[in-house]
């Protein structure tokens, strides 16, 4: 079998990481770029994720010969699960250059690029969304189709502020115009709830989140201060910055990863958003964007019959900050997802389900899934636990000094073979901020 005319013209281990979700769907379902597909999803996964394409494939066929309307979903994906591609420019264009992915193509952050994205320059202006990261949402995505959906991404520039790109999602819902259901994760589901209140309530007919931070997480804390784990990995197969560098020049420019940060306090926690709470050796956070948080957040709609949330358990993660004469002490159980803790997941009178699962893979796991199919057609019930004991468990401590001590040597990407770049990035996946 042939392969599309875009498939033929560019192959090569590095073709997944610049071909678009269209492209990437269409190699799964004929068996082709086999060596790069299994780099980018690992080869348990491309078996899978190959399966399902052709399911996805012959059920839009069969559809479109029956006719008829589908159900409009859109998925918006979770803070840094949009790819993000350099613009061509004008003369470019009009020789017919394709958009260059940045986020994510290991050999691009090889060279430094990661640079590119920081908004305290001007270079970010030329950087567009251009569909979801598939690791991630590829499943989810072809699983809804054979269900027999109109599933599609809300891609977009996750550096920037949920009030900004929740308008520009209930522009895009409206220009549909037909009312549509929401399948929102993780930051998704605050830009989900910022868009519905932009739009009267007939437009968006089921709101469905996973593992959505709606009082905030602390992950963004550590991928502010460099010393989260993601961000160490990622510095890895950057050979121009150190892990420091990357959050005081990129990270600390994201006005979306402020919005992450706690907006609800216990007794004995600090205010994050206060400047003078943060260390003073280290990354910095802008105070001018830690000033913007309130008034973000509070654009969003409160919680309705329309919305519902799943939320991962049993997964070690940090649930409290606190400043030491060191920096930032951290304190972590298993009463979250990896990444948001349960309490702060928690919104009253959200319909709230429960899944032993990590925060990247709920929108993986095809029980989950099928999870979430229910909740769109509203079947009644999902199968999910509608209840969470918080495990009483004594609470792990650790701090900046003890994360930075973790050896971070870096990695040539250009000199791995394609067993070792499928090994390198499915120890990155999963790990991203929110």
């Amino acid at each position: 079998m042939t392969g599309t005319p875009s498939t033929r013209r560019t192959g090569g281990s590095g073709w997944a990481f610049q071909a678009t979700n269209a492209e990437v769907l269409e190699a799964l379902a004929r068996g082709e770029q086999r060596t790069s597909l299994r780099e980018l999803f690992g080869t348990q996964a491309l078996e899978e994720l190959s399966s399902l394409a052709v399911a996805a494939r012959t059920a839009r066929q069969r559809r479109r010969r029956g006719g008829g309307a589908l159900s409009r979903v859109l998925i918006v994906p979770g803070m840094m699960g949009s790819r993000l591609c350099d613009v061509p420019s004008r003369a470019g264009a009009k020789r017919g250059a394709r958009a260059k992915a940045l986020w994510v193509d290991p050999a691009r952050i090889r060279a430094g690029h990661l640079a590119r994205l920081s908004l305290f320059g001007t270079r970010s202006r030329n950087m567009r969304p251009a569909g979801a990261l598939f690791p991630d949402y590829a499943r989810l995505k072809l699983m809804l189709t054979i269900e027999g959906f109109d599933a599609r991404f809300f891609a977009y520039d996750w550096r920037f502020g949920i009030e900004q790109i929740g308008a520009a999602l209930a522009a895009k819902i409206r220009a549909g115009a037909s009312p549509v259901s929401l399948v929102a994760h993780s930051m998704g589901g605050l830009i989900a709830r910022v868009a519905a209140k932009h739009l009267p309530k007939r437009w968006i007919e089921r709101l469905v989140m996973l593992g959505t931070p709606n009082r905030g997480a602390f992950a963004p804390v550590l991928a502010l201060r460099g010393t989260y784990p993601f961000v160490r990995r990622l510095s890895r197969l950057d050979l121009e910055h150190s892990p420091e560098e990357l959050a005081a020049q990129v990270f600390c420019s994201f006005p979306g990863l402020y919005q992450l940060l706690p907006s609800a306090y216990e007794a004995g926690e600090i205010d994050l958003l206060d400047p003078r709470s943060w260390p003073e050796s280290g990354p910095q956070p802008d105070a001018a964007l830690l000033a913007r948080v309130s008034e973000a957040r509070g654009r969003m709609a409160d919680p309705d019959r329309r919305m519902a949330q799943i939320v991962g358990t049993h997964r070690e993660t940090v649930i409290s900050v606190r400043r030491t004469p060191a920096g930032f002490e951290y304190g972590s159980s298993a009463n979250g997802d990896g990444t948001v803790p349960i309490r702060l997941a928690m919104v009253p009178a959200l319909e709230t389900y429960f899944a032993d699962e990590a925060h990247g893979e709920l929108v993986n796991n095809p029980r989950i899934i099928a999870a979430v199919t229910s909740l769109l057609r509203g079947d009644g019930g999902c199968g999910l636990a509608r209840r969470f004991t918080p495990l009483r468990e004594p609470t792990t401590r650790f701090d900046d000094t003890q994360l930075r001590s973790v050896p971070a040597g870096k990695i040539d990407w250009r000199g791995l073979d394609s067993a070792q770049r499928e090994a390198v990035l499915a120890d990155l996946e999963g790990g991203r901020v929110s």
